[in-house]
C-alpha cells in the first residue's frame, strides 16, 4: 500500500476501534487524496473520528480549509439517511437459484436465531461486494464491529452449518483475514476463521482497493441518445471485470459463474428500451 492507503486505514482503524497508531507525515495534496479515498468508500465519519483521535500528533497537518471539509461532509453523512443499496447488491439474494433457494429457508426459519442471520446477511453483503464493486471497506467496518458487540451470542453451530450448505467456508476466511489484515483483529476474535492462511491476502486486499479506485461502474454498458449502439464506458474495466470473476472463481465457483452473467444482465439495465 501507498502511504495514501496506509494512513486512511490507521485512521479507520482509531475512528472504528479506537487503535491509536503513529501516522505518517504527507502534503496538503496527500490529505486532499485521503479524503477523496474515504469519500469513495462512504467512510467519512470515521475516518473524521480517525483524525480527531490523532489531530495531535505532530505529523497531523491539514489546512483549515481541509478541517473544515472534513467536518461538513461528516455532519452531512450523518444527517442524511443511509442511502439505498443498488438492488442487485442484496445481501438476501444470491444468484445462483439452488444457493438462493438455500438461502430463503434459512432466512425464512423463524426458529433460527435473529443474531446469526444478521451476522450472515452481513457475510454475504461483503460477498457481493466483493465480486461485484471492489473492496467493501465500509462494509468490513460494520463486520467488525457486530462481531465485537454481538459475536459472543452468535449460535455458531448453526451459523457454521448455514456456512457449509452456501458454500461460503473460502468467503468467510477471505472477509476474516481482511479484518486481520486491514483492521488489526486477532485470529481468535473471529471463530469461523480456519487454520490454514493465504499468502496472498495483502495482493487480493491491495487488487481489490485498486478496483474500487477504479469505480468499478464504469464498465456498465450504456446508449448514446442519439444513437442505437449499445457500447460500454470503459473497455478495459469490463475485460477487468472478466479477470477478477475468474480469480475469485475458486472462493465461490458456485455463485461467481451465475454472478458475472447477472451482473451482465443487470447492466443492460442501464441502457434505454
Amino acid at each position: 500500500m501507498n502511504i495514501i492507503q496506509r494512513n486512511f486505514f490507521r485512521l479507520l482503524r482509531s475512528g472504528a476501534f479506537n487503535i491509536s497508531e503513529p501516522i505518517e507525515p504527507m502534503s496538503v495534496f496527500k490529505w486532499e487524496r485521503l479524503y477523496q479515498l474515504a469519500f469513495m468508500h462512504q467512510v467519512v465519519p470515521c475516518a473524521y473520528d480517525g483524525l480527531l483521535n490523532c489531530k495531535y500528533q505532530f505529523t497531523v497537518k491539514l489546512s483549515d480549509a481541509q478541517w473544515q471539509q472534513w467536518q461538513d461532509a461528516t455532519n452531512t453523512a450523518r444527517c442524511q439517511q443511509e442511502s439505498e443499496e443498488d438492488e442487485f447488491l442484496r445481501a438476501d439474494h444470491l444468484t445462483n437459484p439452488l444457493l438462493n433457494h438455500k438461502l430463503q429457508n434459512i432466512l425464512d426459519d423463524e426458529q433460527s436465531d435473529i443474531i446469526s442471520r444478521q451476522l450472515l446477511l452481513i457475510i454475504l453483503r461483503i460477498v457481493r461486494h466483493i465480486m461485484n464493486e471492489g473492496m467493501p471497506v465500509r462494509q468490513l467496518i460494520e463486520l467488525g464491529k457486530f462481531l465485537r458487540q454481538e459475536g459472543k451470542k452468535v449460535d455458531q453451530p448453526t451459523f457454521m452449518k448455514w456456512v457449509g450448505n452456501l458454500h461460503l467456508s473460502p468467503m468467510c476466511q477471505l472477509e476474516g483475514e481482511f479484518l486481520i489484515l486491514l483492521f488489526g483483529f486477532k485470529k481468535e476474535e473471529l471463530f469461523f476463521l480456519g487454520d490454514k492462511t493465504n499468502k496472498n491476502i495483502e495482493k487480493i486486499a491491495q487488487e481489490l482497493i485498486d478496483f474500487t479506485n477504479t469505480r468499478s461502474q464504469d464498465w456498465y454498458f450504456s446508449q448514446d441518445n442519439d444513437s442505437i449502439f449499445v457500447h460500454n464506458s470503459n473497455t478495459s474495466a469490463m475485460f477487468s471485470h472478466v479477470r477478477r470473476s475468474a480469480r475469485y472463481f475458486r472462493y465461490y465457483p458456485s455463485e461467481s459463474v451465475t454472478n458475472f452473467f447477472a451482473s451482465f444482465v443487470h447492466s443492460l439495465s442501464h441502457i434505454e428500451e
